[in-house]
C-alpha cells in the first residue's frame, strides 16, 4: 500500500513553553489535515538546532505526532531561510528585482538543506509512494528524489507567483531551479498566467519546448497544472459557530457604533502595498470629506521577519503614514486609522468580517490572498453578517476567481481611493449580488477541494504517455542485429542524420560529419550482410559532399531523391511528383522571414523549410505557430503534407516520405533484421513500419518528445550503441 509524504519548509507543530512539540491549526497545515489525507510531514520545527538540546530526543516526540522534522542550525536558517529563499527568491518570485541579493554561499547552503530534506524523506518513502512538496524553499527536491530511483509519484505546488522570464533569469541559478522543478510528476501554479511565465522562462533559459499543461524531458514527463488554492472553510465554519465569535461580534458592533468598517488585514511585508494602501487612504479622506467621522479604517499587519532591517524599516515607514493621516484628519473621539500591529485568532478576523462594509485588499503582487476569500465566504454563509463590498488588487491571484469585486491597480492611489468610496456608497442589495455570485464557488473549492483536486491529478499524471523505453542497454538491440547476421542473414540500417548521428548547429552548413562518425559508417557498411542508408531531410548536395564514397545508399529530402551505392547520378523516387505548389506557398515562409529575425528559408526540390533555431526562443515559437495557423488555410487543397519538427516548419509533397523509401529499400535489401533511427515527426512515417507484422524492426528514437519509436535515446548513446555493433559483427 501506497503513503503520502507531506514536505514543506515549515513543520504544522510548535513546541509548547515546556519543549514538547504540539500541533498548530490555520493555514496550509489546517487544509491539508482536514482534507482526510494520511500523511508524514516532513520540515523544520520552527527553532534553529542549537536552542533545543537533545535533537534525537526531540525527534522521537514528534514523531509520535506523525512529522519528520529536519533540524537546522542557526547558520543555515541565516543562509538557506533568511538568505536564498527570503533574500533572493522571495522578491524575485514577486517581481521585486531591486530587493533581489545573490550571495554564492546562500545558494551553496539552500543546495545542501535541500539534499537534508531529500534524505529525511527517503527515510521514509518507499516505492509507488507520493510525495507532495510544498514552496519556494524546496525548488531542488523534486529532482534529487528522482534521481534517488525509489519510483516515486513526486508533486510539486508553488504558493506564490512565477515572474515573467525576463526577471527569473537574472537568478545565476536559474537552471538548477528549473531543472530542480521538472523532477516533478506535477507542477502546480495558483493561475495560468504563472504557469504560462514558467514555460517560457523554460524555453528561454533552458530551450525547452512545452506543451500547455506538461514539459517532456527525455523519457520524463512533468505535468503543469492550475491549482488555486481556497481558504480552510472547514476552520472557518467552525470559527463562526463558536461563542467566542458570538462574543467578539458584539464587542465589536458595541465599540463601532453607528460608523462604518473599512477593514485590511494582511502580513507586515513589502509585497502587501501597505504604504499604497495608507496612500490611497490619505486621499480618499481627502476627496471625501463627507465619510469623515463616518468612516474606520482598521488594518491588521500581523508582524513578518522582525529584527530584519528592511521590515523594521516597512514597519517604522507605515507607523509614521499612519501617525500623520491620524493627526490630519483625526478629532476627539475619532480616529480614522487603527493600525494593529499583531495577530488575531480566527474568532476574532471571522467577527471583524462580519461587521465589515468594506475589505481593502491591495497587495503590490500575491500568489493568491485567502484574507480575499474569506471575507466573502464569510459573507456568504454567516447570517448575522452584515453586506461587504471588497476592493481588490488585480495583482492578486485571488483576482482571477473574484471578479464580481472591485478591482484596482494598487499603484493608483486614486483608483482605489475612489474604489473605497464607491464600496461604501454602494447598496446593500448589489452588495449581496455580488457576493453571491462569488462565495458559493469559494465554499465549494475550500483548502479540502484543493488539496484533494490536486493529489487526484497527480495520481493520473504518472501515466505513461509514451511507450518508448529508455536505451539504457544495448544489448537487446545489438544483440537482435548480431543474431541475425552470425545465422548468415542480412541486416539494415536506417539512419537519419541532423539530430540523430549529428547534433544541431545554428548553422546547418556546420553539422557536418567527424572523421570519426565517417569511419564507423563505413565500416559497417563494409560488412557484406550490413545495408546502411542515410534517410534525411537535407538536400542531396550536402550528402554527397560528406558521406558519398562510404558504400551508404544516401536519401535526400526526406524520400524525394536517392543516390545508390555505385551509382554517380540521383533518381527520383517518385518519377512525376508535382511541386507546382511551391511558388503558391513560398510567399507564406517569406513573410514567417521577414517578421522573424534570425529565421531562414531553405528551398529544396520537393519542400520548403522554414528555419528557427537561432530566433528568439518565446518569439519564434510564437511565429511558428502563426506560420502553421496561415498554412493551414493555404495547403487545404494542396498534395502536401506539414510538418512542425525540431526548430523548423516544413512543408513537403504527399507522396514523399521517409517511411515509403525504407518500405522500398527494404524491399530490395530483404533483411531479416532492420534498425530505424530518427529523430522527429518526418522520422514518425519510418517507425510506422514496425506495425507491419511482417517486418522485424528495432525503433530507436533520440530526444525528446512523443513518438511511436520502441526505445529512447540520445545522440552519445546512439553512437555507443553503433560501435557497439561494429565490434560484435567484427568478433
Amino acid at each position: 500500500m501506497s503513503n503520502t509524504i507531506l514536505v514543506s519548509n515549515r513543520l504544522p507543530v510548535r513546541m509548547d513553553a515546556e519543549g514538547h512539540p504540539e500541533r498548530t491549526e490555520g493555514g496550509l497545515a489546517s487544509g491539508l489535515m482536514g482534507a482526510g489525507i494520511d500523511a508524514l510531514w516532513v520540515g523544520w520545527p520552527g527553532s534553529a538546532s542549537e536552542a533545543i538540546g537533545d535533537v534525537e530526543t526531540m525527534r522521537q516526540r514528534f514523531r509520535k505526532l506523525n512529522v519528520e522534522p529536519v533540524f537546522l542550525s542557526e547558520h543555515e536558517l541565516d543562509t538557506y531561510y533568511e538568505g536564498y529563499s527570503n533574500g533572493t527568491l522571495w522578491p524575485l518570485l514577486h517581481s521585486m528585482v531591486s530587493r533581489v541579493a545573490v550571495d554564492p554561499e546562500w545558494f551553496a547552503n539552500y543546495e545542501a538543506v535541500n539534499r537534508r530534506f531529500a534524505a529525511a524523506v527517503l527515510d521514509h518513502a518507499k516505492p509507488g509512494d507520493t510525495v507532495w512538496i510544498h514552496d519556494f524553499h524546496l525548488l531542488l527536491l523534486p529532482k534529487l528524489l528522482r534521481e534517488a530511483g525509489r519510483s516515486l509519484r513526486i508533486g510539486f505546488f508553488l504558493h506564490t507567483p512565477f515572474p515573467a522570464s525576463e526577471l527569473f533569469r537574472i537568478l545565476p541559478e536559474r537552471e538548477a531551479l528549473l531543472m530542480g522543478l521538472l523532477g516533478a510528476d506535477l507542477i502546480g501554479f495558483h493561475t495560468f498566467s504563472y504557469l504560462r511565465h514558467f514555460r517560457s522562462t523554460l524555453l528561454r533559459v533552458l530551450g525547452i519546448e512545452s506543451e500547455i499543461d506538461s514539459v517532456r524531458r527525455g523519457d520524463h514527463v512533468a505535468r503543469l497544472g492550475v491549482h488555486p488554492i481556497g481558504h480552510d472553510h472547514a476552520g472557518f465554519a467552525k470559527a463562526l459557530a463558536s461563542d467566542s465569535f458570538t462574543q467578539s461580534l458584539a464587542d465589536h458592533k458595541s465599540q463601532l457604533g453607528s460608523r462604518r468598517l473599512v477593514l485590511g488585514v494582511e502580513r507586515l511585508d513589502y509585497t502587501k502595498g501597505i504604504p499604497q494602501k495608507l496612500a490611497a487612504i490619505r486621499q480618499f479622506l481627502t476627496a471625501y470629506p463627507e465619510w469623515h467621522k463616518q468612516a474606520i479604517f482598521v488594518l491588521i499587519a500581523v508582524p513578518s521577519r522582525q529584527g530584519i532591517s528592511e521590515y523594521d524599516e516597512l514597519t517604522e515607514e507605515v507607523q509614521r503614514e499612519v501617525g500623520a493621516i491620524n493627526g490630519m484628519f483625526g478629532a476627539i473621539g475619532y480616529v480614522p486609522v487603527q493600525f494593529l500591529h499583531q495577530g488575531f485568532p480566527q474568532t476574532e478576523l471571522a467577527a471583524l468580517y462580519a461587521l465589515a462594509d468594506v475589505c481593502v485588499v491591495t497587495p503590490l503582487i500575491d500568489g493568491m490572498n485567502l484574507v480575499a476569500k474569506e471575507f466573502i465566504a464569510c459573507k456568504s454563509v454567516c447570517p448575522t453578517a452584515k453586506p461587504g463590498a471588497l476592493v481588490l488588487s488585480e495583482f492578486a491571484g485571488a483576482a482571477n476567481e473574484m471578479s464580481d469585486a472591485l478591482l484596482v491597480n494598487p499603484h493608483d492611489v486614486g483608483s482605489v481611493a475612489a474604489a473605497i468610496a464607491m464600496a461604501l456608497a454602494m447598496k446593500d442589495d448589489e452588495r449581496t449580488r455580488r457576493t453571491e455570485a462569488m462565495g458559493p464557488r469559494l465554499v465549494r473549492n475550500d483548502a479540502r477541494a484543493w488539496a484533494r483536486k490536486f493529489l487526484q491529478e497527480l495520481e493520473t499524471s504518472t501515466l505513461v504517455t509514451n511507450a518508448s523505453q529508455k536505451l539504457d542497454s544495448l544489448h537487446e538491440v545489438v544483440d537482435s542485429l548480431t543474431k541475425a547476421v552470425r545465422s548468415g542473414q542480412r541486416i539494415a540500417l536506417f539512419l537519419d542524420y541532423d539530430g540523430t548521428l549529428r547534433d544541431f548547429t545554428g548553422n546547418p552548413s556546420e553539422a557536418v560529419p567527424g572523421i570519426g562518425l565517417r569511419e564507423l559508417l563505413r565500416d559497417l557498411a563494409a560488412h557484406q550482410l550490413v545495408h546502411v542508408a542515410i534517410v534525411s531531410g537535407r538536400p542531396g548536395d550536402f550528402l554527397e559532399r560528406h558521406l558519398d564514397g562510404l558504400g551508404l545508399d544516401l536519401v535526400c529530402e526526406h524520400g524525394y531523391r536517392w543516390l545508390r551505392v555505385g551509382s554517380n547520378e540521383w533518381q527520383f523516387v517518385h518519377p512525376g511528383v508535382d511541386t507546382s505548389w511551391i511558388d503558391l506557398v513560398r510567399p507564406v515562409f517569406e513573410r514567417a522571414v521577414d517578421n522573424t529575425p534570425g529565421s531562414s528559408l531553405e528551398e529544396k526540390r520537393s519542400a520548403l523549410v522554414w528555419h528557427y533555431r537561432r530566433a528568439d526562443p518565446e518569439f519564434g515559437v510564437w511565429c511558428a505557430n502563426n506560420l502553421l495557423s496561415s498554412l493551414t488555410d493555404v495547403t487545404a487543397s494542396l498534395p502536401v503534407v506539414v510538418h512542425h519538427g525540431r526548430k523548423i516548419v516544413e512543408v513537403a509533397s504527399q507522396l514523399v516520405s521517409k517511411g515509403a523509401v525504407v518500405r522500398r529499400l527494404m524491399g530490395e535489401y530483404t533483411p531479416a533484421m532492420s534498425l530505424v533511427v530518427g529523430d522527429d515527426q518526418t522520422d514518425e512515417t519510418m517507425f510506422a513500419l514496425q506495425e507491419d507484422p511482417e517486418i522485424s524492426l528495432q525503433t530507436v528514437c533520440v530526444g525528446e518528445g512523443p513518438s511511436r519509436a520502441r526505445w529512447r535515446s540520445d545522440i552519445v548513446g546512439l553512437r555507443q550503441l553503433l560501435e557497439e555493433l561494429r565490434t560484435q559483427l567484427n568478433a
